[in-house]
């Protein structure tokens, strides 16, 4: 009975967590598209501000690429450290971290910003003097990003392990309101050189915020520590990492390109395609795999493995059944979501229905993209980096192939379904491959949820059909009549096949009443 009454405050708290760190991404979301038309109105379409979107583009990516692969193995270390060593030995591996990983930051930084030009050139071959020039400048100034990036994800690992998820969601916060504020105020002075300052100050910033937020659990000191084996087991952890971080970009690489060979207009119908389905797995799927792995991760180090496959089974349910009628949606009324985002201008109805036809695509892999992302997750906190790599080269080969074969038959569209189809082999062997961690995991448990979840999504079907034939409203009043005829329909449906699930929230709703 203690243990159930455990598990479900467990689950409780991973609820609320995600909830939160969800809401903040939809506001960070929305900054970002405000900030977009900000920098629109004031900058325009330049050489300038091509120069600028290709070099921050670029420079945080790649520091994305390296230091989220060097955080997502360390946290699983310092919370080993942490629970097995105490808080003090756990500040020394921090300091032990930065002290290693620093100086390599630093020497990339003189890299790239020595070779520039070089840099420049290879990003734009296209691009020639002056322009050249402002693309080299900006990757320069730019290059200061390894040191922020690692630094910041570094420290923000303490306050991942001890649950908290905000401040590392910041940074995307602070590079919109920094950029907003230069565009209106220092754009008319300085022109991209005060938009290019903005950006190294926000990283500036949320370092600064980071180190606040993890006072009393962190603290920077001077000299080396020990801890070499320690740093050995995070390098071997960071590699597979790396490069399966580099295996997407490659993936990318190889979908624009395919894109690029299918007509005029392919790669940007599958960029405003691909944008409204990073919408829903940056809000969704990747505010539950944050909160989840840092969970596992303890449970891993106190050994309670039974915690993480309740947990993984709980999450796998309730991802499947929240992006079930977003599926719907996109499926059936995706037309009228295209349309709203960027139905305008020169955008016309021949460019709604291709972006259309890449919504469609993608939305039916959202289920096992969010299966795979938790999925992964749990071998991270097992330590194991090198399953995910081998089951992501898999998962991009698929992709390759598929990409090139659909394509050819149903246009851009099919390498959105590509994705969609390499995710769910991805899924299935790993969903395999887990047992090896969590030999009394078995997704059959989540059959009886999921199933009455297909029965409800049948049921929001037919009313998004029906809803559809007679509602002739303006675009957005008509997607939110739709869209809440789906949700409640969908809901009351769960609610009478009785679904744990749809219970214990309504449960949860009561108590905090």
């Amino acid at each position: 009975m203690i243990a159930e009454e455990k598990m479900e405050k467990t689950k409780k708290g991973i609820l609320i967590s995600t909830v939160m760190v969800s809401i903040f991404t939809i506001v960070i979301k929305f900054l970002g598209l405000v900030k977009q038309s900000v920098l629109a109105a004031y900058c325009g379409a330049t050489i300038e501000t091509d120069a600028f979107f290709v070099a921050t583009g670029t420079m945080v990516s790649l520091c994305g690429t390296v230091f989220s692969a060097l955080s997502i193995s360390l946290l699983t270390i310092h919370t080993e450290v942490l629970v097995n060593k105490g808080r003090n030995r756990a500040n020394e591996l921090i300091n032990a971290a930065l002290h290693t990983f620093l100086p390599i930051a630093i020497i990339l930084t003189l890299l790239f910003a020595m070779f520039s030009p070089v840099v420049a050139r290879f990003l734009a071959p296209t691009y020639q003097g002056e322009q050249l020039n402002d693309l080299a400048f900006d990757i320069r100034i730019m290059s200061v990003e390894f040191i922020l990036y690692c630094y910041y994800l570094t420290v923000n690992t303490v306050l991942e392990t001890d649950k908290i998820f905000l401040p590392g969601k910041t940074i995307a916060f602070f590079q919109n309101v920094f950029l907003i504020v230069a565009a209106v105020a220092f754009y008319p002075l300085m022109g991209m050189n005060g938009m290019l300052y903005a950006f190294i100050l926000s990283g500036v910033a949320e370092c600064v915020f980071v180190t606040i937020a993890a006072k009393g659990k962190f603290r920077f000191v001077i000299r080396r520590n020990g801890y070499r084996s320690e740093i050995k087991k995070l390098v071997s952890l960071t590699i597979p990492l790396l490069l399966g971080n580099a295996m997407y970009e490659v993936n990318q690489i190889v979908d624009n390109q395919i894109s690029t060979g299918l007509g005029n207009g392919s790669a940007s119908v599958l960029n405003y395609g691909a944008s409204i389905h990073d919408m829903v797995v940056g809000v969704i799927v990747t505010s539950i795999s944050v909160v989840l792995f840092s969970h596992c991760s303890t449970w891993v180090a106190k050994k309670q493995i039974n915690k993480v496959e309740k947990s993984l089974e709980s999450v796998l349910i309730y991802l499947t059944l929240i992006l079930l009628p977003i599926t719907v949606i996109c499926v059936i009324a995706g037309d009228q979501v295209v349309e709203l985002f960027y139905g305008r201008g020169s955008f016309g109805k021949n460019e709604i229905q291709q972006t259309y036809g890449v919504v469609i695509g993608y939305s039916l892999g959202f289920v096992f993209q969010a299966a795979r992302a938790n999925l992964v997750k749990v071998f991270y906190a097992f330590q194991d980096s090198k399953t995910p790599m081998a089951n992501g080269m898999i998962s991009i080969i698929c992709n390759v192939v598929l990409s090139i074969l659909l394509s050819r038959f149903i246009g851009i569209s099919g390498v959105a379904l590509a994705t969609s189809i390499a995710m769910l082999i991805a899924t299935i062997l790993l969903l395999k491959d887990v047992k090896k961690y969590l030999p009394d995991f078995s997704y059959r448990s989540c059959g009886s949820e999921i199933l009455k979840g297909l029965v409800a999504t049948s049921f929001s079907t037919i009313t998004l059909i029906m809803i559809r034939r007679v509602a002739n409203f303006n675009i957005l009043l008509t997607l939110l009549v739709e869209g809440s005829s789906v949700v409640l329909v969908y809901g009351v449906v769960l609610y009478l096949l009785k679904s744990q699930s749809i219970e214990f929230v309504i449960n949860l709703i009561r108590k905090r009443k």
